[in-house]
Protein backbone atom coordinates (compact mmCIF):
# COMPACT_ATOMS: atom_id res chain seq x y z
CA UNK A 1 0.00 0.00 0.00
CA UNK A 2 2.63 1.97 0.85
CA UNK A 3 6.15 2.46 1.37
CA UNK A 4 8.54 4.63 3.49
CA UNK A 5 12.19 4.99 4.44
CA UNK A 6 13.26 6.49 7.75
CA UNK A 7 16.59 7.53 8.48
CA UNK A 8 17.27 8.95 12.05
CA UNK A 9 19.48 9.40 14.40
CA UNK A 10 20.16 11.66 17.60
CA UNK A 11 20.05 14.95 15.59
CA UNK A 12 18.88 14.03 12.31
CA UNK A 13 15.30 12.87 10.71
CA UNK A 14 14.91 12.12 7.35
CA UNK A 15 11.72 11.37 5.42
CA UNK A 16 11.51 10.05 2.22
CA UNK A 17 9.83 7.84 -0.31
CA UNK A 18 12.49 5.83 -2.26
CA UNK A 19 10.82 5.97 -5.08
CA UNK A 20 9.20 9.60 -4.96
CA UNK A 21 11.17 10.66 -7.94
CA UNK A 22 8.16 12.32 -8.84
CA UNK A 23 7.84 15.04 -6.07
CA UNK A 24 11.34 15.14 -5.60
CA UNK A 25 12.11 16.23 -8.92
CA UNK A 26 9.32 19.10 -8.58
CA UNK A 27 11.02 20.55 -5.32
CA UNK A 28 12.36 24.12 -4.90
CA UNK A 29 15.09 25.30 -2.38
CA UNK A 30 15.77 28.41 -1.03
CA UNK A 31 19.22 29.29 1.08
CA UNK A 32 19.71 32.07 3.74
CA UNK A 33 22.23 32.12 5.82
CA UNK A 34 23.54 29.09 6.98
CA UNK A 35 19.87 27.59 6.05
CA UNK A 36 18.84 25.28 3.43
CA UNK A 37 14.75 24.68 2.84
CA UNK A 38 13.63 22.40 -0.02
CA UNK A 39 9.87 22.41 -0.42
CA UNK A 40 7.81 20.42 -2.69
CA UNK A 41 3.78 19.88 -3.27
CA UNK A 42 2.56 16.68 -3.51
CA UNK A 43 -0.68 15.85 -6.14
CA UNK A 44 -3.57 13.85 -5.62
CA UNK A 45 -1.66 10.95 -6.95
CA UNK A 46 1.68 11.53 -4.93
CA UNK A 47 -0.29 11.41 -1.90
CA UNK A 48 -1.69 8.26 -2.98
CA UNK A 49 1.61 6.95 -3.21
CA UNK A 50 2.94 7.84 -0.20
CA UNK A 51 0.24 7.28 2.14
CA UNK A 52 -2.15 4.58 0.55
CA UNK A 53 -5.13 7.45 0.85
CA UNK A 54 -6.96 9.33 -1.31
CA UNK A 55 -5.79 12.64 0.90
CA UNK A 56 -7.30 14.97 -1.69
CA UNK A 57 -10.92 14.02 -1.66
CA UNK A 58 -10.83 15.48 2.19
CA UNK A 59 -9.37 18.65 1.00
CA UNK A 60 -5.97 17.66 2.58
CA UNK A 61 -2.31 17.95 0.30
CA UNK A 62 0.61 16.98 1.67
CA UNK A 63 3.68 19.60 1.63
CA UNK A 64 7.18 17.82 1.87
CA UNK A 65 9.83 19.85 3.83
CA UNK A 66 13.60 19.53 4.24
CA UNK A 67 15.38 21.49 6.87
CA UNK A 68 19.12 22.34 6.79
CA UNK A 69 20.48 23.63 9.21
CA UNK A 70 24.28 24.16 8.90
CA UNK A 71 24.44 26.99 11.61
CA UNK A 72 25.88 26.57 15.34
CA UNK A 73 22.04 27.20 16.93
CA UNK A 74 19.05 25.45 16.96
CA UNK A 75 15.81 26.79 14.99
CA UNK A 76 12.63 25.98 14.93
CA UNK A 77 9.62 26.22 12.34
CA UNK A 78 6.50 27.67 12.81
CA UNK A 79 3.76 25.87 10.53
CA UNK A 80 1.26 28.63 11.00
CA UNK A 81 3.16 30.81 8.60
CA UNK A 82 2.71 28.06 5.93
CA UNK A 83 -1.04 27.54 6.39
CA UNK A 84 -3.07 29.19 9.07
CA UNK A 85 -5.47 25.83 8.67
CA UNK A 86 -2.84 23.06 8.69
CA UNK A 87 -4.27 19.78 9.68
CA UNK A 88 -2.99 18.20 12.53
CA UNK A 89 -1.70 14.16 11.89
CA UNK A 90 -3.92 12.95 13.84
CA UNK A 91 -6.90 14.84 12.17
CA UNK A 92 -5.48 13.66 8.78
CA UNK A 93 -5.49 9.92 10.24
CA UNK A 94 -9.15 10.14 11.90
CA UNK A 95 -10.76 10.40 8.23
CA UNK A 96 -9.35 7.03 7.49
CA UNK A 97 -10.37 5.36 10.62
CA UNK A 98 -12.82 1.91 10.23
CA UNK A 99 -15.54 1.16 12.24
CA UNK A 100 -14.54 -2.47 13.46
CA UNK A 101 -10.07 -2.29 13.90
CA UNK A 102 -8.83 -0.26 16.88
CA UNK A 103 -5.47 -1.98 15.70
CA UNK A 104 -5.34 -0.89 12.57
CA UNK A 105 -6.43 2.59 13.55
CA UNK A 106 -3.41 3.07 15.63
CA UNK A 107 -1.56 2.15 12.74
CA UNK A 108 -3.24 4.91 10.42
CA UNK A 109 -2.70 7.37 13.45
CA UNK A 110 1.15 6.08 13.86
CA UNK A 111 1.96 7.05 10.21
CA UNK A 112 0.74 10.29 9.97
CA UNK A 113 2.14 11.26 13.21
CA UNK A 114 5.56 9.57 12.70
CA UNK A 115 5.56 11.13 8.39
CA UNK A 116 5.03 14.85 10.41
CA UNK A 117 7.53 17.74 10.00
CA UNK A 118 9.50 18.26 13.18
CA UNK A 119 9.35 21.84 14.88
CA UNK A 120 12.44 21.76 15.75
CA UNK A 121 15.85 21.82 13.93
CA UNK A 122 19.01 21.43 16.39
CA UNK A 123 22.14 22.55 15.14
CA UNK A 124 24.48 21.21 12.82
CA UNK A 125 21.26 18.48 11.74
CA UNK A 126 18.70 18.01 8.64
CA UNK A 127 15.28 17.14 9.36
CA UNK A 128 12.43 16.28 6.85
CA UNK A 129 8.69 15.22 6.68
CA UNK A 130 5.15 16.26 5.84
CA UNK A 131 2.94 19.21 6.61
CA UNK A 132 -0.51 19.02 6.10
CA UNK A 133 -2.14 21.58 4.56
CA UNK A 134 -5.14 22.68 2.29
CA UNK A 135 -5.50 21.88 -0.88
CA UNK A 136 -4.04 23.89 -3.41
CA UNK A 137 -4.31 23.05 -7.76
CA UNK A 138 -1.89 23.98 -10.39
CA UNK A 139 0.35 26.33 -8.21
CA UNK A 140 0.99 26.58 -5.09
CA UNK A 141 2.51 29.83 -2.55
CA UNK A 142 4.29 28.58 0.25
CA UNK A 143 5.80 30.38 2.98
CA UNK A 144 8.19 28.75 5.26
CA UNK A 145 9.32 30.52 8.42
CA UNK A 146 12.23 29.70 10.84
CA UNK A 147 12.95 31.36 14.05
CA UNK A 148 16.13 31.25 16.06
CA UNK A 149 17.04 32.74 19.41
CA UNK A 150 18.32 36.16 18.08
CA UNK A 151 17.01 36.16 14.08
CA UNK A 152 14.31 35.44 12.16
CA UNK A 153 14.24 33.96 8.15
CA UNK A 154 11.48 33.85 5.87
CA UNK A 155 11.76 31.71 2.02
CA UNK A 156 8.33 31.93 -0.32
CA UNK A 157 8.00 29.17 -2.76
CA UNK A 158 5.57 29.39 -6.04
CA UNK A 159 5.27 25.40 -6.32
CA UNK A 160 3.72 23.74 -9.12
CA UNK A 161 0.84 20.90 -8.28
CA UNK A 162 0.68 18.18 -10.37
CA UNK A 163 -2.83 17.29 -11.61
CA UNK A 164 -5.12 17.78 -14.22
CA UNK A 165 -4.31 20.31 -17.00
CA UNK A 166 -4.89 24.57 -16.77
CA UNK A 167 -5.79 27.32 -18.95
CA UNK A 168 -2.89 29.61 -19.68
CA UNK A 169 0.09 27.10 -17.59
CA UNK A 170 2.01 28.59 -20.61
CA UNK A 171 0.93 30.93 -22.88
CA UNK A 172 3.73 32.76 -25.24
CA UNK A 173 3.35 36.20 -26.62
CA UNK A 174 5.22 34.66 -29.86
CA UNK A 175 2.89 32.41 -30.52
CA UNK A 176 0.00 34.53 -30.21
CA UNK A 177 0.99 37.33 -32.41
CA UNK A 178 3.71 37.43 -35.14
CA UNK A 179 6.38 39.50 -33.86
CA UNK A 180 6.01 42.70 -36.38
CA UNK A 181 1.91 42.81 -34.95
CA UNK A 182 4.27 43.20 -30.86
CA UNK A 183 3.69 46.99 -30.15
CA UNK A 184 5.51 48.36 -27.48
CA UNK A 185 3.91 51.44 -25.73
CA UNK A 186 4.76 54.10 -23.52
CA UNK A 187 1.88 55.45 -20.79
CA UNK A 188 0.12 57.63 -22.57
CA UNK A 189 0.33 55.18 -25.69
CA UNK A 190 -1.38 52.71 -23.65
CA UNK A 191 -4.42 54.76 -22.04
CA UNK A 192 -5.44 55.56 -25.85
CA UNK A 193 -4.88 51.88 -26.64
CA UNK A 194 -7.09 50.16 -23.95
CA UNK A 195 -9.76 53.09 -24.03
CA UNK A 196 -10.28 51.67 -27.29
CA UNK A 197 -10.87 48.40 -27.02
CA UNK A 198 -14.01 46.80 -27.50
CA UNK A 199 -16.26 47.14 -24.55
CA UNK A 200 -17.41 43.38 -24.24
CA UNK A 201 -15.83 39.87 -24.77
CA UNK A 202 -18.16 38.32 -27.45
CA UNK A 203 -19.50 35.05 -28.95
CA UNK A 204 -17.56 32.57 -30.83
CA UNK A 205 -18.80 34.69 -34.26
CA UNK A 206 -17.94 37.61 -33.01
CA UNK A 207 -22.09 38.85 -32.96
CA UNK A 208 -23.01 38.82 -29.46
CA UNK A 209 -21.69 41.04 -26.81
CA UNK A 210 -21.20 38.83 -23.48
CA UNK A 211 -19.61 40.45 -20.38
CA UNK A 212 -17.60 43.45 -20.33
CA UNK A 213 -14.22 44.14 -20.87
CA UNK A 214 -13.81 45.92 -17.37
CA UNK A 215 -9.96 44.66 -16.29
CA UNK A 216 -6.42 44.99 -17.50
CA UNK A 217 -3.22 43.62 -15.97
CA UNK A 218 0.13 44.82 -16.61
CA UNK A 219 2.32 41.36 -15.30
CA UNK A 220 5.14 42.10 -13.16
CA UNK A 221 8.81 41.15 -13.86
CA UNK A 222 7.81 37.50 -12.60
CA UNK A 223 4.87 36.78 -14.19
CA UNK A 224 1.50 36.82 -13.59
CA UNK A 225 0.18 34.21 -11.46
CA UNK A 226 1.83 34.55 -8.20
CA UNK A 227 0.13 37.54 -7.21
CA UNK A 228 -3.59 36.00 -7.62
CA UNK A 229 -2.28 32.11 -6.04
CA UNK A 230 -0.77 34.63 -2.99
CA UNK A 231 -4.28 35.68 -2.61
CA UNK A 232 -6.07 32.29 -2.86
CA UNK A 233 -7.00 32.46 -6.29
CA UNK A 234 -6.69 29.18 -8.65
CA UNK A 235 -5.93 28.53 -11.83
CA UNK A 236 -8.91 26.97 -13.91
CA UNK A 237 -9.10 23.58 -15.98
CA UNK A 238 -10.19 23.98 -19.49
CA UNK A 239 -13.99 23.20 -20.18
CA UNK A 240 -14.21 19.89 -21.47
CA UNK A 241 -16.46 16.39 -21.26
CA UNK A 242 -14.17 15.98 -17.16
CA UNK A 243 -14.31 19.39 -16.08
CA UNK A 244 -18.17 19.80 -16.81
CA UNK A 245 -19.22 16.51 -15.22
CA UNK A 246 -17.16 17.71 -12.41
CA UNK A 247 -19.02 20.77 -12.56
CA UNK A 248 -22.65 19.59 -12.52
CA UNK A 249 -21.75 16.95 -9.82
CA UNK A 250 -20.61 19.85 -7.68
CA UNK A 251 -23.50 22.12 -8.27
CA UNK A 252 -26.05 18.99 -7.46
CA UNK A 253 -24.27 18.22 -4.29
CA UNK A 254 -23.26 21.81 -3.48
CA UNK A 255 -19.66 21.18 -3.35
CA UNK A 256 -16.59 23.27 -3.84
CA UNK A 257 -14.70 22.89 -7.17
CA UNK A 258 -11.20 25.08 -6.92
CA UNK A 259 -10.27 24.39 -10.70
CA UNK A 260 -13.91 24.79 -12.40
CA UNK A 261 -13.73 25.78 -15.80
CA UNK A 262 -15.60 29.15 -17.18
CA UNK A 263 -17.46 29.37 -20.04
CA UNK A 264 -15.69 30.32 -23.58
CA UNK A 265 -15.63 34.27 -24.56
CA UNK A 266 -13.79 35.61 -27.46
CA UNK A 267 -11.79 38.66 -27.88
CA UNK A 268 -8.52 39.05 -30.34
CA UNK A 269 -10.23 36.28 -32.73
CA UNK A 270 -9.78 33.73 -29.79
CA UNK A 271 -11.31 32.50 -26.37
CA UNK A 272 -9.72 33.39 -23.15
CA UNK A 273 -5.56 32.11 -22.45
CA UNK A 274 -6.33 32.15 -19.00
CA UNK A 275 -8.71 32.40 -16.24
CA UNK A 276 -8.62 32.34 -12.46
CA UNK A 277 -11.30 32.37 -9.73
CA UNK A 278 -11.46 32.72 -6.17
CA UNK A 279 -13.83 30.02 -4.95
CA UNK A 280 -16.04 30.72 -1.76
CA UNK A 281 -18.19 28.09 -0.33
CA UNK A 282 -19.78 25.97 -3.19
CA UNK A 283 -19.45 25.71 -7.12
CA UNK A 284 -22.09 28.56 -7.38
CA UNK A 285 -20.25 30.99 -5.83
CA UNK A 286 -16.97 32.66 -7.44
CA UNK A 287 -15.30 35.83 -8.19
CA UNK A 288 -13.62 34.82 -11.29
CA UNK A 289 -11.84 36.78 -14.49
CA UNK A 290 -11.07 36.01 -17.95
CA UNK A 291 -7.91 37.19 -19.29
CA UNK A 292 -6.74 37.53 -23.14
CA UNK A 293 -2.80 38.33 -23.87
CA UNK A 294 -2.52 41.73 -25.92
CA UNK A 295 -0.27 42.13 -28.90
CA UNK A 296 1.17 45.03 -26.92
CA UNK A 297 3.45 45.61 -24.23
CA UNK A 298 4.70 48.69 -22.10
CA UNK A 299 8.32 48.70 -20.58
CA UNK A 300 9.07 45.08 -21.62
CA UNK A 301 5.98 43.85 -19.71
CA UNK A 302 3.25 41.91 -20.82
CA UNK A 303 -0.65 43.24 -20.57
CA UNK A 304 -3.49 41.09 -20.31
CA UNK A 305 -7.05 42.49 -20.89
CA UNK A 306 -9.73 40.68 -19.23
CA UNK A 307 -13.04 40.50 -17.69
CA UNK A 308 -14.02 39.85 -13.78
CA UNK A 309 -17.34 39.30 -12.58
CA UNK A 310 -18.56 37.56 -9.50
CA UNK A 311 -20.79 34.46 -9.74
CA UNK A 312 -24.03 34.63 -7.10
CA UNK A 313 -25.20 30.71 -8.09
CA UNK A 314 -25.71 27.79 -10.82
CA UNK A 315 -28.55 26.82 -12.87
CA UNK A 316 -29.18 24.98 -15.89
CA UNK A 317 -29.62 26.32 -19.30
CA UNK A 318 -30.21 25.30 -22.98
CA UNK A 319 -27.82 27.47 -24.55
CA UNK A 320 -24.94 25.68 -24.30
CA UNK A 321 -24.03 22.13 -24.72
CA UNK A 322 -22.80 21.69 -21.10
CA UNK A 323 -26.14 22.62 -19.96
CA UNK A 324 -25.16 24.79 -16.91
CA UNK A 325 -24.64 28.15 -16.92
CA UNK A 326 -23.23 30.52 -13.55
CA UNK A 327 -25.35 33.45 -12.90
CA UNK A 328 -23.29 36.69 -12.01
CA UNK A 329 -23.73 39.36 -9.96
CA UNK A 330 -25.21 42.71 -11.72
CA UNK A 331 -22.87 45.46 -9.97
CA UNK A 332 -19.62 43.98 -12.38
CA UNK A 333 -18.21 47.37 -10.63
CA UNK A 334 -18.06 45.84 -6.98
CA UNK A 335 -16.49 42.99 -9.04
CA UNK A 336 -13.78 45.03 -10.24
CA UNK A 337 -13.20 47.24 -6.76
CA UNK A 338 -13.11 43.90 -4.95
CA UNK A 339 -10.21 42.58 -6.92
CA UNK A 340 -8.04 45.95 -6.65
CA UNK A 341 -8.60 46.02 -2.81
CA UNK A 342 -7.52 42.52 -2.54
CA UNK A 343 -4.33 43.06 -4.38
CA UNK A 344 -3.84 46.44 -2.45
CA UNK A 345 -4.40 44.73 0.86
CA UNK A 346 -1.56 42.30 0.01
CA UNK A 347 0.96 45.50 -1.30
CA UNK A 348 1.05 43.51 -4.84
CA UNK A 349 -0.02 47.22 -6.49
CA UNK A 350 2.52 48.94 -8.06
CA UNK A 351 -0.12 51.34 -9.46
CA UNK A 352 -3.43 51.50 -10.98
CA UNK A 353 -6.18 53.86 -13.14
CA UNK A 354 -9.39 53.51 -14.29
CA UNK A 355 -10.10 54.26 -18.45
CA UNK A 356 -12.57 54.61 -20.74
CA UNK A 357 -14.08 51.62 -22.39
CA UNK A 358 -16.75 49.87 -21.22
CA UNK A 359 -19.46 52.00 -21.99
CA UNK A 360 -21.47 53.09 -18.69
CA UNK A 361 -25.06 51.17 -18.21
CA UNK A 362 -27.12 52.28 -15.48
CA UNK A 363 -28.95 49.78 -12.90
CA UNK A 364 -32.28 51.26 -14.38
CA UNK A 365 -31.30 50.43 -18.11
CA UNK A 366 -28.54 47.17 -17.65
CA UNK A 367 -27.17 45.53 -20.38
CA UNK A 368 -27.13 41.64 -20.64
CA UNK A 369 -24.21 39.06 -21.11
CA UNK A 370 -24.64 35.96 -23.94
CA UNK A 371 -26.98 34.05 -20.84
CA UNK A 372 -29.50 36.98 -20.69
CA UNK A 373 -27.99 37.77 -17.29
CA UNK A 374 -28.26 41.97 -16.50
CA UNK A 375 -25.54 43.74 -15.24
CA UNK A 376 -24.49 47.47 -14.62
CA UNK A 377 -21.40 49.63 -14.82
CA UNK A 378 -20.05 52.90 -14.97
CA UNK A 379 -18.21 52.55 -17.69
CA UNK A 380 -14.86 52.16 -16.93
CA UNK A 381 -12.16 49.51 -16.90
CA UNK A 382 -9.56 49.33 -14.25
CA UNK A 383 -5.36 49.05 -14.88
CA UNK A 384 -3.38 47.26 -12.83
CA UNK A 385 0.37 47.09 -12.40
CA UNK A 386 1.90 44.04 -10.48
CA UNK A 387 5.10 44.78 -8.39
CA UNK A 388 7.16 42.04 -7.46
CA UNK A 389 8.03 43.61 -4.27
CA UNK A 390 5.43 44.26 -1.90
CA UNK A 391 4.03 48.33 -1.40
CA UNK A 392 2.51 49.85 1.20
CA UNK A 393 -1.20 51.14 0.14
CA UNK A 394 -0.18 55.16 0.71
CA UNK A 395 3.00 54.21 -1.44
CA UNK A 396 0.87 53.30 -4.37
CA UNK A 397 0.91 55.20 -7.57
CA UNK A 398 -2.70 56.23 -8.25
CA UNK A 399 -2.95 57.24 -12.06
CA UNK A 400 -4.51 60.92 -12.86
CA UNK A 401 -6.95 59.15 -15.69
CA UNK A 402 -10.49 58.93 -15.45
CA UNK A 403 -12.40 58.68 -12.20
CA UNK A 404 -15.70 56.94 -11.55
CA UNK A 405 -18.52 59.12 -11.35
CA UNK A 406 -19.90 56.85 -8.44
Amino acid sequence: MYSLAVAANRDQRMTILPDAASYLARAETRDKNGLIVTVSALGAEDSRDVFGKSLAKHGIQPLWLKFENETDDPVWYLPVATDPDYFSPLEVAYRFHGLVSADENRKIDALFVHHQIPSFIPAHSTMSGFLFTNIDTGLKIARVLLVGRKYVERFSFTLSVPGPAFMGEDVKLAALYPTERIEALDLPALRGVLAALPSCATDASGTRNGDPLNLVMIESRSGLYHQFIERGWHLTEPLDTHSMIETVESFLFGRTYLSSPVSPLFLFGRREDTALQKVRHTIGQRNHLRLWLAPFTIGDRRVWVGQISRDIGVHLTDKAWYLTTHKIGPNVDFDRDYLLQDLLVAGLVERFGLVDGVGAAPSSAPRGNLTGDPYFTDGLRLVVFLGDDQTQIDKVEVLPWARSPI
